[in-house]
């Protein structure tokens, strides 16, 4: 299902551009008079060309000079002021004079004659050419062609045959414009003038995989969970026992509905996984772990949960279904029926975009670093002017498509989660901070901020907030493998927390390596605090790299894309990969990137641990 997700998603973007292409030239096409772009208006209805009348006096025609004697075809015609006649040898096209039997040339002279004859605008013509390749105004016919350039508004251009002085066409500039509207329009690119074109044929599949995939994607979106309002359904399917437990709560065993996931049927009890996703997939936080026979693993599974976890049982809980018998282990934060509270003590803007957050818990929790925190996301009506964005950062927001009321009605416990940015402390009282990334909708797209991060950057001193946790499986590893951070983006929480605990909590004399991506220096979270680090820990390196400031030419440290700095900058000339370990965290597309050049370096899947819910 992830590859025909994929598929259908870059599928839709370049069929999607080619919509736009067919729409935007259908309507130039139709608002241009087709008249002036045919050469209609330009061009005589009546040529002149008919047949003589009885009473002419002819030049026999079996008298003509032509060569063999033989002929396919031979026609009396009125070519302008005389008589002639076509005939036509093998694909061979003659003219004679009617009257004298000579053979006729339509030279330069005759052709602009006829070509004024033709034209009935108010311009004159300016040059003549003999084509001798023909042209690709008029491509259903090849061979030699008069091209008589004619001096009016419409650059008007008439192409006269050679060989029996027939006009063939009147061209001007506006056909030429409409003309290579209709190739984009047809996808005609090599001008066979065919509908049927091969790139047209290929886009139709297209047009068609992505409306049978949209609805298999749409098909398996949807649970039963989604129906159990119905009448008849609340009831659910068939009952399964299955034990559940955690760390600090030993198994019981549960009847649940076998016809939903762990995710869903675990709500229906009370035990909530957590997800930012509502169970579909794409989030990868609803971890649960088989303590024996675990089902195989999914392309979604195997997407969120590295190899090594796979083998020791870890599975998502959307993804997979109870059976009888199950044994299976949740986070302690599953079973948190009672939400804790908290006070934000701080609220300020670090980037366009990211906000500190700073709360103060009303009981202190215990927190590893790289665990987080289940916000809960209640109804809400805020107003735009609750962000308080500084004047620094006014024209930025400015250009961004927010409504000035975001609401939410606070439905279907809607919860998000957030890395905690502080190293653990005993200090009192207790302050957590998070990175919250806020979400504005893309260009041009009606649609509403992400209701997690608007309501979290939205508060201000002094609000109160829900909470449960702490929970997280991005974790420290115990041991003394150099460990190497590489992060972007808001994904700095958790990584920060590792680093400041290793440092000033454990004093750790490992070496230590943090690589961040940014796009540009105003965008470099806790630069100070990292530099400061650096000085004070021989042990610990900072790189930063700005892959979006090309141009900054203050900026003398690293450009580029972290993943292709970190490789060519130290990880190809690492002498000990497999001595050290990984912990990655960032925007998905920096994940996927970072992780498949870990695997290319033959760096084993245990040895990375990586998260991007935070962003």
């Amino acid at each position: 299902m992830i590859f025909v997700r994929k598929l259908h998603k870059w599928l839709t973007l370049v069929i999607g551009a080619q919509l736009i292409v067919w729409l935007v030239t259908g309507t130039i096409i139709s608002l241009l008079n087709q008249e002036d772009v045919g050469g209609a208006t330009t061009r005589r209805s009546d040529t002149g060309e008919s047949l003589l009348v009885s009473s002419d006096e002819l030049f026999p025609s079996n008298r003509l000079p032509i060569s063999d004697g033989s002929f396919n075809s031979i026609k009396l015609l009125r070519l302008l002021h005389r008589h002639v006649y076509r005939v036509e040898q093998g694909g061979r096209v003659t003219l004679f004079d009617a009257t004298s039997g000579t053979q006729l040339d339509v030279d330069k002279r005759l052709a602009e004659e006829i070509a004024s004859s033709s034209y009935v605008g108010e311009g004159e013509i300016i040059d003549s050419e003999l084509l001798a390749s023909g042209s690709n105004e008029v491509r259903d016919f090849s061979g030699p062609i008069w091209r008589i350039n004619i001096d009016d508004d419409l650059a008007t251009r008439i192409y006269v045959s050679p060989a029996d002085g027939q006009v063939l066409a009147h061209r001007n500039s506006r056909w030429k414009a409409v003309d290579f509207l209709l190739m984009l329009h047809f996808m005609d690119y090599v001008r066979a003038d065919s509908f049927n074109n091969p790139q047209i044929i290929i886009v139709g599949f297209g047009t068609l995989w992505i409306a049978v995939s949209g609805l298999l994607l749409i098909f398996f979106s949807f649970s039963r969970s989604d129906f159990i309002w119905l009448p008849g359904l609340r009831s659910g399917g068939k009952r399964v026992s299955s034990r559940v437990g955690s760390e600090n709560n030993e198994q019981q065993s549960y009847e649940l509905d076998s016809s939903l996931s762990y995710y869903s049927s675990l709500s229906q009890r009370g035990i909530r996984l957590s997800s930012n996703c509502d169970g579909s997939g794409s989030c990868g936080l609803c971890k649960v772990r088989y303590e024996e026979d675990a089902p195989a693993d999914t392309a979604v599974d195997r997407e969120w949960i590295n190899a090594s976890e796979l083998a020791a049982g870890f599975r998502l809980g959307c993804q997979h279904k109870p059976r009888a018998n199950d044994a299976i282990v949740v986070p302690d934060m599953a079973f948190q029926q009672s939400l804790q509270s908290a006070q934000v003590v701080s609220s300020r803007w670090l980037t366009p975009l990211l906000k500190e957050i700073r709360i103060r818990p009303d009981t202190a929790i215990r927190f590893r670093p790289g665990d987080h925190l289940e916000f809960q996301i209640p109804a809400y009506d805020i107003d735009r002017d609750c962000f308080a964005v500084p004047e620094s950062l006014t024209e930025i927001w400015n250009g961004l498509t927010i409504p000035q009321n975001l609401t939410h009605n606070g439905s279907d416990c809607c919860a998000r989660t957030y890395s905690i940015a502080t190293a653990p402390g005993t200090e009192e009282p207790q302050e957590l901070t998070f990175t919250v990334r806020f979400a504005p909708p893309p260009p041009d797209l009606d649609v509403a901020p992400g209701i997690g991060s608007s309501y979290m950057c939205s508060l201000q001193p002094g609000d109160q907030l829900m909470f449960r946790g702490p929970a997280g499986e991005f974790l420290l590893q115990d041991g003394d493998r150099e460990k190497i951070l590489i992060g972007g983006g808001a994904g700095m929480a958790p990584l920060k927390s590792m680093a400041t605990h290793l440092l000033e909590n454990l004093q750790w004399d490992g070496k230590l390596r943090f690589w961040y991506g940014a796009r540009n220096r105003q965008e470099i979270l806790y630069r100070e605090t990292f530099e400061k680090l650096a000085m004070e820990n021989p042990n610990f390196e900072w790189e930063v790299a700005l892959s979006g400031a090309d141009d900054d030419e203050e900026w003398l440290g690293k450009r580029g894309l972290i993943h292709e700095l970190i490789f060519d900058h130290l990880l190809q000339h690492h002498a000990a990969l497999g001595n050290c370990e990984f912990y990655l965290c960032g925007p998905p597309l920096m994940l996927a990137a970072t992780r498949q050049m870990l695997r290319e370096l033959g760096v084993s899947d245990a040895s990375v641990r990586f998260d991007d819910f935070g962003n």
